[in-house]
């Protein structure tokens, strides 16, 4: 039999042989060893995230590889939302699902782009994903977002993406408490064709207790898949060396909720497989036998791992732009932005449209694309008004220019969720081959109590909101909080700004 244990940790953690551990003295194999216990003391043997209420229902059946999007945007991008707001998306309601299909039209690059784990999952920092109210899951593949579903993404963006090394127990046990933490994670896989045996019952060559132990038979699909649980109790019994091994994680797929087996409930809808923690150890689970030739694709590490992301609490973006664009090949472009100076930017947002390989689809001012911003508003002080813009850039590959005929900025320094629209000017832009084009406008981020505008909180507005006292019409020019009324809390925001912006 065999267990997880500390002395496997210790080794996994040094990245050495058995040889090379009994060479660390006792004295630190003894600490190691005692933090690792605490450690494993904290985290409970099983966890399964697949029960709460942040997860969607069973999805699928996927189609032209879009196993990609289901894993990153449909599950785990929706239960990351919905479990920071706390909001239920077991009942699939279309404003809480976030839409694979929206994720699957910005990485397409035919059916090579929408293989790319980890670029899925960074598109999800970068962009967000918008619901399935906003981008149908049965709209076309290709089908560019609409300017409201472009918007309606960015409180679904993550921050950073982070990677845990999935081939020694190390990186086993951080999977395993960041799943008892609450998260999930996101990995890809080749399977054999004993994954078809475990579809149709659960059990076949290299499955035992509905675990897979290992791959079987011929190549049969690259694989993008989400860890939703783990048991260091599950047992199987591995036809290579006769022996009962324990552990395994929860996969779910997105094949649909009659294939393979249910979770740890035993109940409910199927759509799992249970994968035993041995496959990502053999390296037999977590990456792909080879590299795909698209770009960006960053699926050609040489050794399992899976993706997951710092949250955004409760995320609404503070400044953010939308333009409308006209090229015959959205994959040639570059879509981005940025506060201060074109030539000297303070912030560089992150890039709404990338270049790619492949995809030369059209894109057109009528759905407008969005990217924000919010990362730089703070560059941006109270009473300060600074220079943002939007750039384009057009490879030089391309036949034929860019234009940008409409862009706006919109901005809520004060995170009240009411957004004020700066439209910028000299537009048409014309951006060539080879070249970049911008568009600028100027935001002014408000000092709170400077009611007449003048960038000083002094006499003047102390005298609006005075003869504005007692409003509640909710049009009060002597309302600083934007709550509708003039009233003592008014008061008391313009008092503790009082001098700031006077010379």
């Amino acid at each position: 039999m065999s267990r997880f244990s500390c002395t496997h940790l210790l080794c996994g953690f040094t990245r050495l042989h058995l040889a090379r551990c009994l060479a660390v003295s006792f004295s630190v194999m003894a600490l190691l060893m005692g933090v690792c216990a605490e450690a494993m003391a904290d985290r409970p043997p099983a966890a399964d995230n697949s029960t709460l209420i942040y997860f969607p229902p069973i999805g699928g059946p996927q189609e032209i590889g879009d196993c990609t999007c289901w894993s990153s945007a449909y599950y785990y991008n929706t239960y990351t939302q919905a479990r920071d707001e706390g909001l239920d998306a077991s009942t699939g309601d279309p404003n809480v699902i976030c839409s694979p299909r929206f994720l699957f039209a910005l990485i397409a690059q035919g059916w090579w782009g929408a293989e790319c784990t980890e670029h899925a999952m960074a598109r999800l920092a970068d962009v967000g994903c918008a619901p399935v109210s906003k981008h149908s899951m049965s709209a076309p593949w290709t089908q560019w977002p609409t300017e409201a579903a472009w918007v309606a993404a960015l409180k679904n963006r993550t921050r950073r993406l982070h990677k845990i090394r999935a081939d020694d127990e190390v990186g086993l046990e951080a999977i395993k408490q960041h799943i008892a933490d609450g998260g999930l994670v996101v990995t890809r896989a080749d399977f054999l064709s004993n994954y078809g045996n475990y579809g149709a019952s659960a059990s076949g060559p290299g499955i035992h207790n509905r675990v897979m132990y290992r791959r079987d038979g011929w190549h049969y699909l690259r694989h993008s898949i989400c860890v939703v649980a783990y048991d260091d109790n599950r047992s199987y019994w591995d036809d290579r060396d006769g022996q009962t091994h324990y552990g395994a994680f929860l996969i779910v797929n997105s094949e649909g909720p009659d294939w393979g087996w249910y979770n740890s409930t035993e109940t409910g809808d199927k759509g799992f497989i249970w994968i035993a923690y041995t496959m990502f150890l053999e390296s037999e689970f977590g990456w792909y036998d080879y590299d795909l030739p698209v770009s960006p694709c960053f699926d050609n590490a040489p050794y399992p791992e899976v993706y997951y992301h710092d949250d955004r609490p409760d995320y609404r973006p503070t400044l953010y732009a939308v333009a409308g664009i006209n090229h015959n090949a959205r994959n040639l472009l570059t879509f981005s932005g940025g506060v201060g100076p074109t030539d000297a930017p303070e912030f560089t947002g992150p890039e709404a449209i990338e270049q790619t390989d492949e995809g030369a689809i059209p894109i057109d001012d009528r759905r407008r694309a969005a990217v924000d911003l919010t990362d730089g508003a703070g560059l941006i002080p109270p009473g300060a008004t600074k220079n943002v813009f939007i750039s384009l850039g057009v490879d030089a590959s391309a036949w034929e220019e860019a234009t940008i005929t409409s862009v706006d900025f919109y901005c809520d320094f004060d995170g009240d969720r009411v957004y004020t629209n700066v439209p910028a000017t000299g537009l048409p832009v014309t951006v060539w081959p080879g070249t970049t084009g911008y568009v600028s406008a100027s935001v002014t981020n408000p000092l709170p109590g400077d009611l007449d505008g003048d960038g000083c909180v002094g006499h003047a507005d102390l005298g609006i909101l005075l003869a504005d006292w007692g409003c509640t019409t909710g049009d009060c020019s002597g309302d600083c909080d934007g709550d509708g009324d003039t009233d003592h809390a008014d008061l008391g925001i313009l008092l503790a700004h009082w001098g700031e912006g006077c010379e």
